[in-house]
């Protein structure tokens, strides 16, 4: 960050805190957002129950983190107290932190006062927000525009999850649990596309599409859909004004036609309102990528950045982290590794799909830890059929979310193996069940050759599986 930004961040919101206290410091936004203040020098502490890549990377640039969630942990010095969305009421650092009147936010919340600070780009959808933001990030970053990222992945030229940039452009991933995306006050806003999810919180799928609505009218400026998912097409026959992207639809505005996956690569040819301009190349697999690659066309042009700078910046594109992430070589078994986040029976079923297309020639075996009991239990029949296309699937014990570990368990992983038998009895002998990550590990060198692809899925704990059979 140049002193220049840090000049007038100095001016605004940033200008009163010498010192802020994360707590929860280790969450994906969260650490973000700790980077940004670290960035500005001010002296940044937090805390987090669990010893992650996440808070270790943050403990080597000098960042205190504190093991134990205690009150003692926030002193006078603290003027600004951020936490997770996860953190509850009775928590001590919290409680404290008001009992001593320092000003206390929600990671959720102060990103709605940063986002008052810029032209803010807001990234929002059931799925793809990471990899959209960070697409649209970098082709900022190579039109010159130099933008500011805050993302819920890491990505390779950013400061992990965090980018500081000092033109006008913020660059949001606006998550949508619990209506947090809400916060956000933008000139920009897009949705990917809207399905069923968080229904611990939404009460179904008309109410996420009302909370989508909302976050797209608090645009100020211009709104962004992707015209080919029917709930948003839905949104755009009452706001003709928005501007759409897709594949099917031949009435978007921005359209990717003759799509070709080969040698690894996707290559699509790009029509901006019937017009042709040009091909484009994609390191990433899948359709949804498309997709993804397609927002953040439809903002960059629109914001001006010429069709050379979206290539060039599209096409060394290399994924994020645990987004499609070639980990590396299992050196006993040859085995390529592969770490994704899908943690939702259509993003499990599209990435399988997408290795089966980038490696027609591989067995490809699928470990995954479904993340939270109430997902599970909500959205069961769907996950069922999630993994048609996997040749092997190991199923890891549901993963108890930090916070939430009293919740009511009323399914197992071993549930959804037993109905997935049920529904196809010939794959009984190519599922198994694994009680903890140390088993799906053994399992996954048990099955894998050098023929193999690992594709190691969820967004809990398992992806440290990933890591250890490379590392």
């Amino acid at each position: 960050m140049s002193l220049k930004k840090l000049e007038k961040l100095k001016m605004s919101i940033l200008d009163k805190y010498q010192k802020a206290y994360f707590s929860g410091i280790g969450g994906i936004g969260v650490s973000a957002l700790a980077r940004l203040f670290f960035h500005s020098n001010i002296n940044v502490e937090g805390s987090d129950l669990a010893i992650s890549t996440i808070v270790k990377d943050l403990e080597k640039v000098g960042i205190k983190i504190n093991q134990q969630q205690i009150a003692e942990n926030i002193t006078t010095d603290i003027d600004v107290f951020i936490h997770s969305a996860a953190l509850t009421n009775d928590n001590p650092e919290l409680v404290r932190a008001k009992e001593l009147k320092i000003e206390t936010y929600s990671y959720f919340e102060f990103l709605g006062l940063l986002s008052k600070e810029y032209e803010t780009i807001a990234i929002s959808g059931t799925h793809g927000k990471s990899t959209t933001t960070a697409m649209l990030g970098l082709i900022l970053i190579e039109a010159g525009l130099d933008p500011t990222v805050i993302l819920g992945t890491q990505v390779k030229g950013f400061d992990h999850n965090f980018r500081a940039g000092h033109g006008k452009y913020l660059v949001l991933e606006s998550c949508e649990y619990r209506g947090h995306m809400l916060n956000i006050e933008s000139q920009y806003s897009l949705v990917n596309n809207v399905e069923a999810d968080h229904l611990d919180f939404y009460r179904d799928l008309d109410e996420i599409v009302s909370y989508f609505s909302k976050f797209l009218g608090q645009a100020k400026k211009l709104r962004f859909i992707n015209l080919d998912d029917p709930k948003l097409a839905e949104i755009s026959e009452y706001n003709p004004e928005y501007i759409t992207f897709g594949i099917e639809n031949q009435q978007a505005n921005f359209l990717a036609k003759n799509i070709k996956t080969e040698n690894n690569l996707q290559t699509f040819d790009l029509y901006f309102k019937g017009g042709e301009e040009g091909q484009l190349e994609l390191q990433i697999p899948g359709e949804f990528n498309i997709y993804n690659a397609l927002g953040a066309i439809a903002i960059a042009s629109t914001l001006g950045v010429d069709f050379k700078a979206i290539k060039t910046a599209l096409k060394n594109f290399s994924g994020c982290w645990r987004r499609f992430e070639i980990v590396g070589k299992n050196k006993e078994t040859e085995a390529l590794i592969i770490s994704d986040y899908a943690h939702h029976p259509t993003a499990i079923k599209k990435t399988i799909k997408a290795a089966k297309e980038f490696y027609p020639d591989k067995k490809i075996l699928v470990a995954f830890e479904p993340h939270q009991h109430s997902r599970t239990e909500k959205l069961f029949d769907d996950f069922v059929g999630a993994f048609d296309l996997a040749d092997n699937i190991i199923l890891n014990e549901i993963y108890d979310v930090k916070g939430r570990e009293t919740e009511i368990k009323k399914v197992s992983s071993k549930d959804l193996l037993k109905a997935i038998i049920k529904k196809n009895p010939e794959r009984k002998d190519t599922i198994s069940y694994a009680s903890n990550l140390e088993t799906t590990r053994r399992k996954i060198l048990e099955l894998a050759t050098a023929d193999t692809i690992v594709l190691v899925m969820g967004a809990g704990d398992i992806d440290k599986v990933a890591r250890q059979l490379v590392n």
